[in-house]
């Protein structure tokens, strides 16, 4: 879903209105289950996916006409998949789908609220939007869209009250992955981590290397005073990950001091063996225990012969990828 939100982000940063898509509700074994969304643009491409087949087409076809209407327009349209409806669109469902049909202007309340939706997730930080409608006879009233910081329980939840109608959907960032070093390496690092699903922040003591410009993947770059104390006011819990890469051998241990007191499910540094164990031996002097200096995994990177910055960001990558599975994530 975060890359859904960034999408139509994307649209509305280009001032271009869109048709959203929401299924509010779902009975019988319909393909899609409540929260699912996809946003419909006037040439009736569409990001995002509803299901696919009947109900999908039926829906673009609505959202689209929409769009004339203007902001804030809105409609409920019910697509009966019935087992005889759904054989004929070659759908292997049946039941219902309930989807909420609204336009978003890049001006609007909707738009501000998808807006800020995406600057919490970039942040890490949990939130449910609660999406409010009326039926009135045959007609659907004003939409309103409220944003509310916090878990949630977890799972989209829909509430009917005689004509009244609202949708809970709880939105939650993707583990956090921060990379200290704004390198060659690191670039490619945050480009992959970014593809593959991570919250990516990328942490460096120079401006000039630490920008938007050299990580526009990024959710968040952070130009640090320097690496010392470099993990104070971050939140890295066991599901955070942490990759060391800066510029050199004395950053890199005391970017390692630091990451090893945290609670992150993931440590690891690049660098050769001569390099780590000098490292290790200076933090085990200092008191750092064995099993502490255990959990870093170094050198970084699953073994494929790695070379260049892109393929060494490709390796640890796939470490990453391995790592956050055996997490369970």
């Amino acid at each position: 879903m975060r890359e859904f939100v960034r999408a139509i982000c994307g649209l509305i940063e280009n001032n271009e209105p869109f048709g959203l898509v929401t299924v509010v509700e779902s009975s019988g074994s319909t393909p899609r289950s409540s929260g699912a969304k996809m946003a419909v643009r006037r040439d009736g491409s569409i990001v995002g996916t509803v299901g696919g087949g009947l109900a999908e087409a039926m829906a673009c076809r609505e959202a689209v006409s929409l769009l004339d209407v203007g902001d804030g327009a809105a409609k409920l349209l019910f697509v009966d998949m019935t087992q005889e409806l759904a054989a004929d669109s070659d759908m292997i469902c049946g039941g219902g789908l309930s989807l909420l049909l609204e336009t978003v202007s890049p001006g609007g309340s909707c738009a501000g609220v998808f807006l800020e939706l995406n600057t919490l997730l970039r942040k890490g930080l949990h939130s449910v939007l609660s999406t409010h409608f009326q039926q009135v006879g045959e007609q659907l009233g004003a939409v309103k869209h409220r944003l509310i910081e916090g878990q949630g329980d977890g799972v989209p939840r829909f509430e009917k009250q005689g004509m009244e109608m609202v949708l809970h959907e709880p939105f939650s960032p993707p583990p956090s992955l921060y990379i200290f070093g704004a390198g060659h390496v690191s670039q490619f690092t945050a480009r992959v981590g970014s593809m593959v699903g991570f919250r990516t922040v990328v942490l460096d003591d120079r401006a000039d290397f630490a920008n938007r410009e050299r990580f526009p993947e990024a959710d968040e770059v952070v130009v640090l005073s320097s690496f010392e104390n470099c993990c104070s006011g971050l939140v890295i819990g066991p599901d955070a990950f942490i990759v060391i890469v800066t510029r050199g051998h004395l950053h890199d241990r005391n970017v390692l001091a630091e990451a090893l007191r945290t609670d992150a499910g993931y440590v690891g540094m690049i660098g050769s063996s001569k390099k780590r164990d000098k490292i290790y031996a200076s933090l085990l002097a200092e008191g750092v225990t064995q099993a502490d200096i255990d959990r870093c995994h170094c050198p970084i990177g699953l073994g494929i012969g790695a070379q260049t910055p892109e393929e060494i960001a490709v390796s640890i990558g796939a470490e990453l990828i391995k790592s956050r599975s055996e997490m369970g994530g």
